[in-house]
């Protein structure tokens, strides 16, 4: 009796740890994109990523989900070039517009000058993993998957490549883009 009690208190622990995970993962992409046409793919390094042991492991990690889907490595002449971008550290991002337009003192004293200037913050949650793909020849950003709550300094070394490998893996769910 005690031992199916243990086994379900492990269980309900195991669950309840499951439901309190706060990983969530988005994509876009370009609907106009021939995704079937993309074969090889190539790394590069943004340098957002300074903890080498954590690059490694993303770059492993993202090697294993496009070998999945078909993807082969060519740094030479790739069809798409991986970029992935981690932010460890909480940060702020400031958007600014102008509309350079609007009422004011203009050259000719009353009048239309100066403008309208509106500006947007928003925080990018710490532990969050972006990977884009861009394709090579146009040189454009085709799909673009986000992953949050992934990185975390303080895991321990498998706790950290396995957030990674999970991550990535749902990510990747999402690749290529239904019907693409």
């Amino acid at each position: 009796m005690k031992r199916i009690l243990s086994l379900s208190a492990f269980v309900l622990l195991l669950g309840a740890l499951t439901a309190c995970s706060t990983l969530t993962t988005t994509a876009d992409y370009d609907d106009k994109a021939n995704f079937s046409s993309y074969k090889t793919w190539g790394w590069k390094d943004d340098g957002s990523i300074k903890d080498d042991l954590v690059a490694r492991r993303i770059q492993s990690a993202v090697a294993t989900q496009l070998a999945s889907k078909g993807l082969t490595r060519s740094d030479d002449n790739p069809d798409l070039w991986v970029v992935v971008h981690g932010r460890m550290s909480k940060q702020t991002q400031v958007t600014y517009y102008n509309s350079g337009w609007g009422y004011g003192y203009g050259w000719y004293g009353h009048g239309a000058g100066g403008g309208v200037s509106t500006a947007t913050v928003q925080e990018i949650p710490v532990g969050t993993l972006i990977v884009d793909l861009a394709d090579a020849k146009r040189k454009e950003l085709v799909w673009r998957g986000t992953a949050s709550d992934t990185l975390n300094p303080e895991r321990s070394p498998q706790e950290k490549e396995k957030a990674i490998n999970e991550a990535l893996a749902k990510l990747f769910e999402k690749y290529p883009p239904p019907g693409k």
